[in-house]
């Protein structure tokens, strides 16, 4: 802890003097971590998704009722469909249910909602199949006798929307994935080159030290500090700035494609977070030790 001033005002002074190094260093690297986060974004945001729409009961139907479908034909089609042993859940959700859910989901548009006649608002029945049971033959079948029936309107199915949204959320993983591996190992290597470059040109500060008498821990710790603080700052500003990107297209995605809900695009949680700093902090340590214990050894 004696030491600590000593090696702080060490760290900050090798930014001031060598900043022009450092600046393009935290640059190269945020952008690396602006990619790397921007693709774990995608990640999240898609399997919010996934589990918006259906999670592991992936075969979802919607039988949209006719007009003059009374809620006894409703009833009906409900106590047949929850006899079947392939059916894991029914709902039936009346007009006014369905208003109303529309006015939470588009709240700035609840006035054009509310003008609507009740028409416009037929009752439907949320079908769930069991994962356990079902597959894309009951799936299919079921939709196809639904849609013979004179009470149906309509039948809604969500079972081709989660397919492809799971298999690009499976895609941007292993994408994310191998691209942040890739991404450590260049950054490492950035830190390292920079660190090296920095003492190289303070080598004459550093034979002194050691002339003096001061261990390699001594000499060591300013330029670990100076490999943490900018591999650490270069995080905080790539994170700021997929936190503004998110915040910015979040309204916008809303309005060009509503059927993704109120929050098409995620933040990432709060652990990602604390992941994406502390994979920053041992790259700056990393990459800062590599080149300093080299340097040292000549």
């Amino acid at each position: 802890m004696t030491h600590l001033g000593y090696y702080l005002r060490r760290t900050f002074r090798g930014f001031r003097n060598e900043w022009t190094t450092n600046l393009a260093t935290v640059l190269t690297l945020s952008v690396a971590f602006v990619l790397v986060g921007a693709l774990a974004t995608v990640a999240v945001s898609l399997g919010a998704q996934v589990e918006r729409w259906g999670g592991a009961d992936q075969y979802q139907v919607t039988a949209y009722l006719a007009p003059d479908a009374s809620p006894a034909d409703a009833d009906r089609l409900r106590a047949a469909l929850d006899g079947m042993d392939e059916v894991r859940a029914v709902r039936f959700v009346p007009g006014a249910e369905a208003r109303r859910r529309l006015v939470e989901t588009f709240p700035e548009e609840s006035s054009a909602w509310n003008a609507l006649d009740d028409s416009f608002f037929p009752g439907y029945v949320e079908i769930g199949l069991d994962p356990a049971v079902a597959d894309e033959e009951h799936y299919r079948t079921l939709v196809a006798r639904l849609g013979k029936l004179g009470i149906v309107q309509d039948v809604e199915t969500h079972g081709d929307w989660y397919a492809s949204v799971l298999g690009i959320h499976r895609a941007a993983r292993v994408l994310a994935i191998a691209l942040g591996s890739l991404a450590v190992f260049a950054t490492v290597f950035v830190v390292s080159h920079t660190i090296r470059l920095n003492f190289y040109r303070r080598r004459r500060q550093v034979e002194v030290l050691r002339m003096c008498g001061a261990t390699p821990w001594f000499v060591r710790i300013p330029y670990l500090l100076e490999g943490l603080v900018g591999a650490l700052f270069a995080a905080v500003i790539a994170l700021g700035a997929i936190t503004l990107f998110v915040e910015a297209v979040r309204d916008r995605l809303v309005d060009v494609a509503p059927v993704l809900g109120r929050s098409p695009v995620e933040h990432l949680p709060p652990t990602a977070w604390l992941a994406f700093l502390g994979i920053a902090a041992l790259i700056g340590l990393s990459g800062s030790w590599m080149s300093v214990r080299k340097a040292l050894r000549s």
